[in-house]
């Protein structure tokens, strides 16, 4: 799965955060802002540009927490259309607080 780590003392944006795998398989990894992290980035919906995603040659996989089911959804039809054939593995929590 591919992480993102902060390589500066500045905030990380979406055009220089690192990604890197820590696992051997055969996996995409680089600087780039991918076609998925984009489309949660350009949501007008706050929370989703909040969501993890890793990706790796066979998968997309969303986590965090939203505050409904229907945020979850947004999340993971934003970017089955980058999805290229990979499996989207929704793996966001709803989170419904008082």
């Amino acid at each position: 799965m591919q992480s993102t780590t902060q390589t500066s003392d500045a905030a990380p944006s979406l055009s220089t955060a690192s990604t890197d795998f820590v696992d051997s398989g055969s996996r995409v990894s680089g600087n780039e802002v991918t076609a998925a992290i984009k489309a949660l980035a350009d949501s007008s919906v706050a929370e989703l540009r909040f969501l993890r995603v890793d990706e790796s040659e066979s998968e997309i996989c969303l986590t965090g927490r939203v505050r409904s089911f229907y945020h979850k959804q947004l999340a993971q039809e934003a970017i089955r259309p980058v999805a290229e054939g990979r499996l989207v593995v929704n793996r966001v929590d709803v989170c419904m607080g008082s």
